[in-house]
């Protein structure tokens, strides 16, 4: 009995340890599988994580080239921007309606208003100077073909200015706009200008030539004929006496019926008055002959006396009354040393200057009119002063007075090419210099120096 509750037990004991391992194999296995998962589920988050990381990855590249294009873009606005600011032309970019959406530096120069007053303004209240900018734009944008205008005119600081404004029209998607060029062309337009009266000086040259050649024929017979009826009318003339007897004529009767009718003075008159204006077509000749220089020495106050000489007969050509009316004076300090010059040229500086002395005097009454010429030798060289008691002139004017074209002259009256010709001859033909000084209503005064040896 005791053996069989034994047995009981150990079986009993067998199968409580049978039915322990059999849960231990379950854990076991339920770990296993657990195990399995843990296993998956961390290859899922190691997929997860190198997706993400990847991810994180091209949205860095993606935000760093993003910031790299953008950098770009920036770089060739910036680019874009110093083209255009470096430009001498005016820029302005506008809207149809004329409205500013890009100003370059020059047009802020131009101006005097940096782009952020400008932008958003209509055209027409940032640069005022062309009136019909905006119509040029309308008609650009419309027909979309580029607006031209050349040479515009514009007076700036009492000086005319010249412009070529070009209108181009932009289309780009939906929006449309225009830009609009302005060039100074004022130096262009100056330079074409004396071209053209360069070329109608030459052929008023060789005209002034031709007519001193025609005139000299008719006056050589004038003087001529002239001193032959005065050699003819002298009593003293044994041959004249001859004639005089053969015709029954009382020679000292008739000489004195002319005296007495001023006959004889009236010939005096016209062999003096053909003399003089032989003079003149001689003078002008000088003027007209071939521009090459010829140096040679020369006594400087006989070129100034014959230089008056011409004015006074340029004078009495149009005005006679002025000559009366105007004293000039002309003062050498010493006997002057002949120095190497163009003579032709420097005459044509010294009539000049004397013609516009003789209108600055105008203003005064005549009497009262007076150019000083004086001339002396330096150390260096030969000096030259020209002085009147003028109209004068202000600082502006003598801030211009050499430039071409420049002139304070009514238009017809002159060119504005006298000074600037003459400054040339002084500084570049013969190296020396020409300076001025005037005050308004005190008169002005020219001192021009020369070396001795070019």
């Amino acid at each position: 009995m005791l053996f069989a509750l034994l047995l009981i037990f150990v079986l009993l004991q067998w199968l409580a340890l049978l039915q322990l391992n059999r849960k231990r194999l379950y854990q076991k296995q339920e770990i296993r599988a657990l195990e399995a998962k843990l296993e998956l589920a961390e290859e899922h988050l190691e997929e997860r994580t190198e997706q993400w990381q990847q991810a994180c990855t091209t949205k860095e590249l993606a935000a760093r080239r993003h910031e790299q294009t953008a950098l770009l873009l920036n770089e060739t606005k910036d680019y874009l921007n110093s083209i255009i600011n470096s430009m001498p032309s005016v820029l302005i970019g506008v809207t149809p309606a004329g409205y500013v959406t890009h100003w370059n530096r020059a047009a802020a120069e131009a101006t005097d208003r940096p782009e952020a007053f400008a932008l958003g303004y209509r055209i027409d209240e940032v640069y005022p100077f062309f009136p019909g900018i905006r119509e040029w734009i309308e008609k650009a944008i419309h027909h979309d073909s580029i607006e031209t205008h050349e040479s515009v005119s514009l007076t700036m600081d009492d000086e005319a200015h010249y412009f070529d404004v070009t209108v181009f029209p932009l289309d780009f998607g939906d929006t449309q706009g225009a830009v609009v060029r302005v060039d100074d062309v004022t130096l262009r337009v100056r330079l074409e200008n004396m071209m053209i009266q360069n070329e109608k000086m030459m052929s008023l040259g060789e005209l002034a030539a031709g007519m001193a050649h025609e005139i000299n024929n008719p006056l050589a017979a004038i003087v001529h004929n002239a001193q032959n009826i005065q050699r003819r009318l002298q009593p003293g003339l044994e041959r004249n006496r001859e004639i005089a007897r053969e015709c029954s004529i009382d020679l000292d009767k008739m000489t004195s019926y002319l005296e007495h009718r001023e006959i004889i003075r009236f010939l005096n008159g016209i062999q003096e008055a053909g003399t003089q204006a032989a003079q003149i077509v001689r003078s002008m000749l000088d003027f007209s002959r071939s521009s090459t220089r010829k140096d040679r020495q020369v006594r400087l106050d006989q070129l100034l006396e014959k230089s008056i000489g011409f004015y006074k007969s340029t004078l009495n050509m149009h005005t006679p009354e002025e000559q009366n009316g105007t004293e000039i004076q002309l003062t050498i300090e010493e006997p002057l040393s002949p120095i190497a010059c163009n003579s032709l040229e420097l005459q044509q500086v010294f009539v000049n200057l004397l013609k516009n002395a003789g209108q600055a005097v105008s203003i005064r009454p005549p009497g009262a009119r007076k150019i000083q010429i004086s001339c002396r030798d330096l150390q260096d060289g030969i000096q030259i002063v020209f002085s009147d008691n003028g109209c004068g002139m202000n600082a502006r004017t003598m801030q211009h007075i050499f430039d071409p074209f420049f002139t304070t002259k009514d238009v017809g009256q002159g060119t504005g090419l006298g000074l600037s010709i003459a400054y040339f001859i002084i500084t570049d033909r013969h190296k020396g210099h020409i300076d001025v000084a005037s005050e308004p209503n005190s008169g002005t005064i020219f001192t021009i120096w020369l070396p001795r040896d070019i």
